[in-house]
């Protein structure tokens, strides 16, 4: 008679710990799940940023390109010194 009660507590058992196995599992799909979701938002801020950079280098590009005058070293030329009568020398 002790086997059929042990037979049950070891069932109960068992049953106790497939539920909690299947609690874990259950967590960890929620847990990649939500893992996915930031990848995602992470990935399409990197594709956003990496768009608008892009377009602000390129309209720079453009705009240079346009514009032959924009980033050439502008040279000016130092004034030519005149000739002055020398000063006498002071007493």
């Amino acid at each position: 008679m002790n086997r059929p009660v042990n037979d049950d507590a070891q069932r109960e058992m068992e049953q106790r710990a497939l539920r909690n196995v299947r609690g874990l599992v259950d967590k960890m799909e929620e847990i990649e799940k939500v893992d996915r979701g930031v990848q995602r938002r992470l990935f399409g801020m990197i594709i956003l940023i990496t768009l608008v950079v892009g377009g602000i280098v390129l309209a720079a590009v453009i705009y240079i390109s346009r514009n032959p005058g924009v980033g050439k070293t502008l040279v000016i030329d130092p004034p030519k010194p005149t000739q002055q009568p020398a000063a006498p020398p002071r007493k």
